[in-house]
C-alpha cells in the first residue's frame, strides 16, 4: 500500500453526473430523463428513495430490455459498493473488480447519493498503481526520471542507491557472522559449499510469504494473529519437506549424514523465521505508513539472509 499522503480518495474520481429515479418510477420515465440529461456515467441507474438515499441500482441492459410500464424496484439488481468521499480509492476499485461491477456509489454518512465513480477511472487507477508498484519493487518510484541527461542520472542514482547500499550493508554483516564460526567451517569445509543454498531457500520462501501478504493488504483483510499462526504452520510444513528432501539428497550423493542434518534442519528452522519475518515486516511498515512493497524486499532480504547464516553456522557448531 502507498503511503497515506498519496492516498488518492473518492472524491478525485467521481462524478456527479450520474442517473438517479425512485423505485415506483416506470423504465419508460426513466429512458426518456436518461436521454434529455444524458449523464456522464450510465452503468446504472441509481434508485434512491424521496431523502435521496440509496436504496438499490438497475443495471443498464435490464431498463433497456424491460418494457416501458415496468417498475424500476422489479428490475433491481445486486446492492451497489458504497463508498464514502474520503474512502480509499484504490480498495474500492478492487472490490469492484472482484466483483465485476460496473461503477461505485459514492453516498454521504447518512446513505445519501452523491455520485458515481466511473468504471473507467477505476481500471485507470488500477493501471497506473500497477506500474507503480512494479517500479516500486525496482526500487524506485512512479516518477522515476530517464537518464537522458547528467542531471537525471545523478537523480536516478539517488533513487536507487539506498536500496543497494542497505543490501551491501547486509551483505557484509552476514560476513561477519559467519566469520563467528570460523572454527566449524574449518573442522568440515563442505559447510561454505551449502551457504548459498540455505541463505536463497530462506529469500525465497519469504518472497512468496510477502508476496501474497502485500496483496491481501492491498484488500485490507489482515488479521496479524491469522497471519502469522497461517504462515508459521506453512513454513513448518514447507521446512519439513524441502529440508527432508534436502537430507535424503545430500545424503545420496555425499554420504554424510551429519552435513545433511546440518542443511536439513537449517531449512526447517529458517522457513518458519522467514514466513514470521515476511509477515511482520509489512505490516510494521504499513503501521508506519512506509509502503510495504517498496521497502519490506531489501530489508526482509537482509533479515533473513543474516539470521539464515547464523541459524546454519549455529546448528552446524551445536552438531559437527
Amino acid at each position: 500500500m502507498e503511503a497515506t499522503e498519496n492516498m488518492r480518495s473518492a472524491k478525485e474520481l467521481m462524478t456527479t453526473s450520474v442517473p438517479m429515479a425512485q423505485p415506483d418510477e416506470t423504465v419508460g420515465v426513466a429512458l426518456e430523463r436518461l436521454r434529455e440529461h444524458k449523464p456522464e456515467e450510465a452503468s446504472h441507474l441509481y434508485l434512491i428513495d424521496e431523502a435521496s438515499v440509496l436504496t438499490g441500482q438497475v443495471p443498464i441492459e435490464r431498463l433497456i430490455a424491460a418494457a416501458p410500464e415496468t417498475r424500476l424496484g422489479d428490475l433491481r439488481g445486486d446492492p451497489p459498493i458504497e463508498v464514502r468521499l474520503d474512502g480509499d480509492a484504490e480498495l474500492v476499485a478492487l472490490l469492484a473488480v472482484e466483483r465485476h461491477d460496473g461503477d461505485v456509489a459514492v453516498v454521504d454518512y447518512k446513505r445519501g447519493l452523491i455520485g458515481a465513480i466511473p468504471i473507467g477511472r477505476l481500471l485507470r487507477l488500477l493501471h497506473e498503481e500497477h506500474v507503480d508498484e512494479i517500479l516500486r519493487r525496482g526500487g524506485v518510484g512512479a516518477g522515476h526520471p530517464s537518464p537522458a541527461d547528467a542531471h537525471e542520472t545523478i537523480r536516478a542514482f539517488r533513487a536507487r542507491i539506498p536500496w543497494l547500499a542497505l543490501g551491501l550493508f547486509g551483505g557484509m554483516l552476514a560476513g561477519g557472522v559467519a566469520s563467528i564460526f570460523e572454527e566449524s567451517l574449518k573442522r568440515e569445509v563442505t559447510l561454505a559449499f551449502f551457504l548459498p543454498l540455505v541463505v536463497y531457500m530462506a529469500d525465497a520462501i519469504g518472497t512468496q510469504t510477502e508476496t501474497i501478504l502485500v496483496r491481501r493488504m492491498v484488500y485490507g483483510r489482515v488479521s496479524l494473529f491469522r497471519q502469522l499462526w497461517r504462515e508459521a504452520s506453512l513454513g513448518l510444513l514447507i521446512g519439513l519437506t524441502i529440508g527432508g528432501a534436502a537430507w535424503v539428497g545430500l545424503w545420496l550423493l555425499d554420504g554424510r549424514g551429519h552435513v545433511a542434518s546440518v542443511v536439513a534442519l537449517t531449512i526447517l528452522c529458517s522457513s518458519i523465521v522467514a514466513t514470521l519475518i515476511a509477515s511482520l515486516l509489512p505490516w510494521m511498515l504499513d503501521r508506519l505508513d512506509i509502503d510495504p512493497a517498496l521497502a519490506s524486499g531489501p530489508v526482509a532480504t537482509v533479515l533473513q539472509d543474516l539470521l539464515s547464516v547464523a541459524i546454519y553456522l549455529g546448528i552446524a557448531t551445536a552438531i559437527i
